[in-house]
């Protein structure tokens, strides 16, 4: 199950099964259920590169150990084993990440903006 503390409204994560858009009343039941200990089949969605181009990202190029997309002048390279990395200027930003709501938290707060159409 996702930690509450990660998720705003709007990330989207699969809540019993299905993808969702979360809204306040899910992240105040989650919360319910993690106080309770009982499982709420809250799970995160998986950054893929189809994922990606979705959210308007284009890929750049290939190496041999990752894969580069960008948007707005960010970089992120998706490594095997790693996860996915954000540059800015060929600075690393922060620590890997693997989950569409980390990147949504991560652009809101680099950008002031949204990243949806999921």
């Amino acid at each position: 199950m996702i930690d509450t503390k990660e998720l705003r409204i709007g990330n989207v994560i699969y809540l019993n099964g299905k993808k969702t858009a979360v809204s306040s009343d899910d992240i105040a039941f989650l919360a319910k259920c993690q106080l309770l200990g009982i499982n709420c089949e809250a799970t995160p969605v998986r950054v893929t590169e189809e994922t990606l181009k979705t959210l308007g990202f284009t890929y750049e190029f290939e190496n041999v150990s990752n894969r580069v997309y960008s948007k707005e002048g960010i970089n992120l390279q998706i490594h095997s084993s790693e996860g996915i990395c954000l540059y800015i200027k060929g600075e690393k930003l922060g620590k890997s990440f693997f989950y569409v709501h980390q990147l949504q938290n991560l652009w809101f707060s680099l950008l002031g903006k949204e990243i949806t159409n999921l």
